[in-house]
């Protein structure tokens, strides 16, 4: 798994393979992949708050996951969610739901009021959890985002970015808007080429590939399709 690199549509094919061949449920492999980073993040020995970033869609929905198991290992934890709410559906909805039902302090960000906060509350994190854009990310990084990752490397605080550093183009490297320099990046399942290339090098910083419970059989098959 560690040297096999996959694209966008090949890591895609291996989610719906696993979910729609194999009965595995998508909730599972985002439980797995998340406790998987919150694991990694811990062997850091993060001592402070540990921000977490959510934007929209699964890559989110990790980074509600990852927040839940740091809690439960008793670090402070803030969520601070970067999209419209109404964009979580399935299993990121589900996860979103866990964590404000579980009481953990949450931050929505697409409240303009908020956006005066969101520099004190980075400045006040030990470790910054990047789950915003991941490896659905391709052409132009749109507002807010571009304020965000500015304002993430600007602070300077250690980032764990999951999957792909938002502003990496999973297939094609660093976009030239803006993309978060991330200390570490735990990429899912295999590398994406965009973490390999030249340009990334300085943006991904350690890369470390964690897997996500899935039998050795489906990355074969899509290897070899």
């Amino acid at each position: 798994m560690g040297s096999t690199v996959l694209t966008r549509s090949q890591a895609r094919a291996v989610d719906d393979i696993a979910i729609r061949e194999y009965g595995i449920p998508g909730i599972v492999l985002m439980e797995n992949a998340g406790r998987g980073i919150a694991e990694l993040l811990l062997k850091e020995s993060p001592t402070g708050r540990v921000t977490v970033l959510c934007g929209p869609g699964n890559n989110g929905g990790d980074g509600f996951v990852i927040a839940r198991h740091l809690a439960i290992a008793g670090l402070e934890v803030m969520v601070i969610i970067c999209t419209d709410p109404k964009n979580y559906h399935g299993d990121a909805a589900t996860n979103s739901q866990i964590i404000q039902k579980a009481g953990l302090p949450v931050l929505q960000l697409s409240m303009p009021e908020n956006l005066d906060r969101l520099i004190s509350e980075l400045q006040n994190s030990d470790w910054i959890v990047d789950a915003m854009l991941g490896s659905g990310t391709q052409g132009a990084i749109r507002e807010p985002y571009l304020t965000i990752i500015n304002a993430v490397n600007g602070i300077g605080k250690p980032v764990l970015a999951v999957d792909v550093p938002s502003g990496v183009d999973c297939d094609q490297g660093p976009t030239p808007d803006a993309t978060i320099q991330a200390r570490i990046t735990a990429t899912l399942v295999a590398a994406k080429p965009g973490l390999l290339t030249l340009e990334a090098e300085e943006y991904v910083g350690r890369l470390e590939v964690l897997g996500i419970g899935l039998p050795n059989i489906i990355l074969t098959q899509i290897l070899k399709s």
